[in-house]
C-alpha cells in the first residue's frame, strides 16, 4: 500500500479530484479530518492530510524540568538532538495518519513544493516512526493537468527535484530542520535572556533570529528621523521661454549652503538672455518589467490597492486554490524556458476574453520572448507567478480576486509588447558665464506602457538647437534638506527581501534576490512582518510604520549588535539556501549555530541594561499603598497584596476595565463615561466610574439628565 500525504484538506482535495481518488471519507467524530481510499498505479492507496504543521520542536522544559523555570543561571537549552512531538491540538490527526503509515510500504510526500512542506512532512515522519522509502510530488500549480504530470514524474528524495531546483528534497528537509532548529535555539534562548535581563512578567520581550533585525531596521530608520536636523539651503533657478514654451533649468552648482552666493548668481544672470552652448538627445529603450516573486506582489498590492500583506496572501492563496494561479510563495522572478508553449497558451487565452480583448496582438506580431523573461539559470525552487492555463470567467470569482488576478494578467500580456521608447533630451544653457542644466524626454512609442497604463508624466522641452538664443527670468529658491522617510509595509518588505541594501539598479536586484541573503523568505516575511505588531514592537500611523517604546528600548538594550544585522541574518538565510542546494553541510552549520547562540545568551546574560518599564507602566501605581499593579489575565492587582493591600480593578458589572481606563482612575480619580455596563436585572448602563483613595472603594457615576 502507498500513503499519499498532503499536509491540508485543500490540497488533498484538488489531488484527490485529479487522481479520480473518489469521495473523502470524514473520521468519526472529527469531520475536519478524513482520507481517501483508491487504486494508485496498480495498488492500493490512501490519501491523507495534515493541518498544517502536526508536529513540532518540543520546548525546552520537555529536555530536562529545570527549564520550566525561567533562571538565567539554568539556560541556555542547547541539546545535543533537537526532538519533534506532535501539536496538542493535532493528536488525533496525527494518529489517523500514522495509522496508514503503519501499514505503508511506501509513501509520496505531497506537501507544498517548499521548503517548510518538507519540514512538515519530516516532523509527521519522525513523530510516526516511519522508515520506509518515501517520493516526493513536485506540484507547481493545482490545474488536473500538472498534478497528474507531476504524479507520473515522482522523485526519490536524493534525486534533483527539477533541472532548476539544484538540491533533492532530502538536503530541502535538511534546510527546513536547519532553519527551525536556529528559529527555536535563537527564540528561546535570547527571549529568556532578554525578558529576564530587561523585561518582567507583563513585558515580556520576544528575540527573533529575523524578526530582531528587521524591527533594528524600523528603529534605526526612526532615530534618523528623529535626530535629523533641517539645513537650508539655496539653489539659483531659470526659468526660460522658447516658442511660448517655458521651462525651468537648475545652475550647475545645485544647492548652496549661503544665500548671499546664490544671491550674488542670481544678479549676474539678472537682465541676460541664455545661449544654448550643447544639446544631447539620447535615445533610450525600457523593458517590461521582471514578473512577479511573492515579496514583490506583495508590495504592488500594497502600493495600487492598498492592500496590508495579510490580505494579499489570503487573495494569492485562494486563487491557488481555484488552480487560477501558479505557486504563490515563490522568490523567482523569470519564468523557464520549457514554459514558452504554456505562457504562449494563457496569453492567447486572456485575449480571447472581454476584459483583455482590447490588448490582443496578433501572434506574429509578438515581441520574441528572451532571457529577460526566460532564464533557467535565474529560476529557483519554483518559476514567478503566472496566471495558469486555466484562464477564467472574471465574473465568478470576488473583486479581490479580480484586481489580483489583473496584475498577473497583464504582467505576462506586456512581455509580447515592445519596449517602450523615450527620447531623453538634455540642454545646457549659458547666461553670462553661468551654465544652466535642463532635462526633457518624449515617449516615442509607448510600447508596453499601452498595457499596465504605467506611462509617466514626462517633462517636454520645447524644439531647441544649439546657439539658441532665449529670455530667462532667474530667481533663488529656499529649501531644506529632509530626513528619510518612515518604512511602509511596501518598503519594509523590499528592504526586507534585499536586506536593507538599497540598490536602485533592477538587475543588481535579481542578483542580490538570487544570493537568497534576504530577510526572511518569500513565504515568511509575511508572518514575521504581523508577529512584530502583535508582540506591541511596532504600530501603523497612517501608511506609516514605526517602533513603539518597548520596541526601540528592545533594540537600545540588546548588547549583541549580531543578533540585530540584517546583513549577518542575510548570510544565514543564505547558508539555509546553500544545505538546500547540497553545498553547506547541516551539521557545520548547526555546530557553528550553537556556539553562536551560547556567546549571545552570555552576553545578553551579563548585561547591565535598566529594566524595560514602559510609560503607561509607570502610571500602573497602586492609589493605596504606592506598590506596583500588576497585569493580571482578570484585570489589575497590587503587588502588595502579600503585605495586605487589597486593591484591585477586575471586570465590573460585565465590563473589563481598559488599561487606559485604569490609568485615568488612578492619576485622575475618575473614568470617563463607560458604556455598555449590565445590572443585575440584566439591564444595560453607562456611567463613569470615580475612586475614593481613602478606601479604594470604586463608584459608578451617572449622567445627570
Amino acid at each position: 500500500m502507498v500513503v499519499i500525504y498532503a499536509e491540508k484538506s485543500s490540497l488533498a482535495k484538488e489531488i484527490a479530484g485529479a487522481l479520480g481518488a473518489g469521495k473523502r471519507i470524514p473520521l468519526a467524530g472529527e469531520p475536519t479530518i478524513g482520507y481517501y481510499q483508491f487504486r494508485f498505479q496498480g495498488e492500493d492507496a490512501v490519501l491523507c492530510h495534515g493541518v498544517g504543521h502536526l508536529a513540532q520542536l518540543v520546548p525546552a522544559k520537555s529536555y530536562d524540568e529545570k527549564f520550566s523555570k525561567w533562571d538565567l543561571a539554568v539556560f541556555p537549552c542547547i541539546p545535543d538532538t533537537f526532538r519533534a512531538a506532535a501539536k496538542s491540538q493535532t493528536v488525533t490527526c496525527l494518529k489517523l495518519v500514522k495509522s496508514f503509515l503503519d501499514k505503508a510500504d511506501w509513501a509520496i510526500n505531497a506537501t507544498d513544493p517548499d521548503r517548510e512542506g518538507e519540514l512538515i512532512f519530516g516532523y509527521v515522519r519522525d513523530v510516526c516512526k516511519y522508515t520506509r522509502p518515501v517520493k516526493r510530488v513536485w506540484i507547481e500549480d493545482l490545474t488536473d493537468e500538472k498534478i497528474r504530470k507531476a504524479f507520473a514524474n515522482l522523485k526519490k528524495e536524493n534525486e534533483q527535484l527539477s533541472a532548476q531546483q539544484a538540491g533533492c528534497a532530502a538536503d530541502l528537509q535538511k534546510a527546513g530542520r536547519a532553519r527551525d532548529i536556529a528559529d527555536w535555539t535563537v527564540g528561546t534562548n535570547l527571549t529568556v535572556a532578554t525578558t529576564k535581563k530587561f523585561g518582567s512578567f507583563e513585558n515580556l520581550l520576544s528575540v527573533g533570529r529575523v524578526q530582531t533585525p528587521t524591527l533594528a531596521m524600523v528603529v534605526n530608520r526612526e532615530k534618523q528621523i528623529i535626530s535629523h536636523v533641517k539645513t537650508p539651503f539655496w539653489k539659483v533657478i531659470a526659468k526660460f521661454s522658447s516658442d511660448g514654451t517655458e521651462f525651468e533649468a537648475e545652475h550647475e552648482h545645485g544647492n548652496y549652503d549661503n544665500e548671499a552666493d546664490a544671491n550674488a548668481v542670481q544678479a549676474k544672470c539678472s537682465g541676460n538672455n541664455g545661449i544654448v552652448k550643447t544639446k544631447t538627445v539620447k535615445h533610450t529603450t525600457t523593458s517590461a518589467p521582471l514578473l512577479y516573486n511573492a515579496t514583490q506582489l506583495q508590495i504592488a498590492c500594497s502600493k495600487k490597492y492598498g492592500w496590508n500583506s495579510d490580505k494579499t496572501m489570503a487573495v494569492m492563496q485562494q486563487l491557488y486554490e481555484h488552480k487560477l494561479m501558479s505557486y504563490p510563495r515563490t522568490s523567482s522572478e523569470h519564468l523557464t524556458e520549457a514554459m514558452i508553449p504554456e505562457i504562449k497558451e494563457t496569453i492567447q487565452k486572456l485575449f480571447n476574453t472581454p476584459e483583455y480583448r482590447n490588448y490582443a496582438v496578433p501572434e506574429e506580431q509578438w515581441s520574441a520572448f528572451t532571457s529577460r523573461h526566460f532564464d533557467d539559470k535565474k529560476v529557483g525552487s519554483h518559476p514567478a507567478i503566472t496566471p495558469t492555463t486555466k484562464v477564467p470567467d472574471l465574473n465568478g470569482i470576488s473583486e479581490d480576486e479580480k484586481m489580483l488576478y489583473d496584475l498577473l494578467a497583464k504582467s505576462i500580456i506586456r512581455m509580447v509588447y515592445p519596449k517602450v521608447e523615450t527620447d531623453e533630451t538634455s540642454v545646457v544653457i549659458d547666461v553670462n558665464g553661468n551654465k544652466f542644466k535642463a532635462n526633457g524626454s518624449v515617449i516615442t512609442n509607448t510600447g508596453w506602457y499601452s498595457v499596465d497604463a504605467m506611462s509617466e508624466n514626462k517633462k517636454q522641452l520645447p524644439n531647441l538647437n544649439e546657439n539658441d538664443v532665449i529670455p530667462g527670468k532667474y530667481e533663488v529658491k529656499k529649501g531644506e534638506t529632509e530626513p528619510p522617510k518612515r518604512f511602509t509595509e511596501a518598503t519594509l518588505l523590499a528592504a526586507m527581501e534585499l536586506a536593507g541594501a538599497n540598490v536602485e539598479d533592477e538587475e543588481a536586484r535579481t542578483l542580490m534576490k538570487m544570493q537568497k541573503k534576504g530577510l526572511g523568505t518569500d513565504a515568511t516575511r509575511v508572518a514575521i512582518l504581523k508577529g512584530l505588531f502583535q508582540r506591541g514592537y511596532l504600530e501603523r500611523k497612517g501608511k506609516s510604520i514605526i517602533p513603539t517604546e518597548k520596541g526601540i528600548y528592545l533594540i537600545d538594550s540588546l548588547p549583541v549588535e549580531e543578533l540585530k544585522s540584517a546583513e549577518l541574518t542575510g548570510e544565514w538565510e543564505k547558508q539555509l539556501n546553500d544545505i538546500a542546494l547540497g553545498t553547506k553541510d547541516f551539521n557545520q552549520f548547526v555546530d557553528e549555530l550553537k556556539s553562536t547562540a551560547r556567546e549571545w545568551y552570555n552576553a545578553v546574560a551579563h548585561s547591565t541594561a535598566d529594566k524595560f518599564v514602559s510609560e503607561n507602566d509607570s502610571k500602573l501605581i497602586c492609589p493605596l499603598c504606592g506598590k506596583k499593579l500588576n497585569k493580571m489575565q482578570w484585570g489589575y492587582g497590587c503587588s502588595g497584596y502579600k503585605e495586605g493591600c487589597k486593591f484591585s480593578v477586575g471586570e465590573i458589572c460585565g465590563k473589563k476595565i481598559t488599561e487606559s481606563q485604569v490609568i485615568s482612575l488612578i492619576t485622575k480619580g475618575k473614568t470617563s463615561v463607560i458604556k455598555g455596563f449590565t445590572a443585575k436585572s440584566g439591564k444595560k448602563f453607562d456611567a463613569s466610574l470615580w475612586l475614593d483613595k481613602n478606601t479604594g472603594k470604586i463608584n459608578f457615576e451617572f449622567l445627570k439628565k
